[in-house]
């Protein structure tokens, strides 16, 4: 790695307000294997391509999200793994002399895939499933809630109604169910139309809004679920590399099924758009 990437990549990283480990990836400066194996060289450890096997009984989510985990088999006691991202790989690098033995390196993708090959049922059914533990409001669920029974309900109620009424009685009730509904009709279309003038006006009187600076902007996560989509990869690839956002602020993850051989082939052949493709 020469002295002018690594000088791009501190000044992205100052720019950015970020660490230099995630410039040189996310910007595409660096592959994500040489990085790593100039880290495991750095701190006289083993490097490890893979496939790797982890431990039994391990919680993988806090695996994932401190990027290290056991490894199986290994005899004379437990050997640790580690993928550090961000911040954490310059916490390594200074600690490392404290270190009685540092950890084997590898990559965060080995190790992602590796706890997926051991856990993946589990994770998958996680994913699924915790939002509607939790948040069960922000969830959908099948089947037909409680308030879509009770508006059936009701509309088959006033259609039994209707037929059982007298001819003249039935259609007073039908005109005031339809007043009603076009009242409520242009209830609403009254609030988009002043909600609309409010942003116009607003828009109008309200001074242009300041544009941050990229160390002031969030870091944004995409998930972009894909399924036989591989002609559209190398297109959408290029889309994203032209995100107008700093790519050091971006984490963009590609959401594929297990069985999706073809399009997991088709990013792995695009590389020259130099984009972090985490599968």
């Amino acid at each position: 790695m020469s002295l002018e990437t690594l000088s791009r990549a501190a000044i992205i990283a100052r720019r950015c307000g970020t660490d230099a480990a995630t410039a040189l990836l996310n910007e595409g400066l660096l592959s994500e294997e040489a990085f790593y194996r100039a880290l495991a060289r750095r701190l006289g450890a083993p490097f490890l391509v893979g496939p790797l096997a982890i431990c039994e009984g391990v919680p993988y989510a806090r695996c994932l999200m401190s990027g290290a985990a056991p490894l199986a088999g290994c005899e004379g006691g437990e050997t640790l793994v580690a993928a550090p991202r961000g911040a954490a790989v310059a916490r390594l690098i200074a600690a490392a002399d404290r270190l009685a033995e540092p950890p084997a390196i590898t990559t965060p993708t080995v190790l992602k895939q590796a706890l997926f090959a051991r856990y993946g049922a589990a994770i998958a059914e996680d994913a699924s499933e915790t939002l509607g533990r939790l948040r069960p409001e922000w969830s959908c669920r099948p089947g037909p809630l409680a308030v879509d029974l009770a508006l059936a309900g009701g509309v088959l109620a006033l259609v039994v109604l209707l037929a059982r009424l007298p001819t003249a009685a039935g259609f007073v009730l039908l005109l005031l169910v339809q007043g009603l509904m076009l009242a409520l009709l242009t209830f609403r279309l009254a609030a988009a139309a002043i909600g609309a003038a409010e942003i116009v006006r607003a828009d109008a009187s309200e001074p242009r809004p300041v544009l941050l600076t990229d160390d002031a902007l969030p870091t944004y996560t995409i998930l972009v679920a894909l399924y036989r989509e591989a002609p559209v990869v190398p297109r959408l690839l290029g889309a994203l590399r032209r995100l107008d956002y700093p790519a050091a602020k971006l984490d963009i993850k590609f959401l594929l099924e297990a069985d999706d051989d073809e399009t997991a082939a088709a990013f792995r052949a695009t590389p020259e758009l130099g984009l972090k493709v985490p599968l």
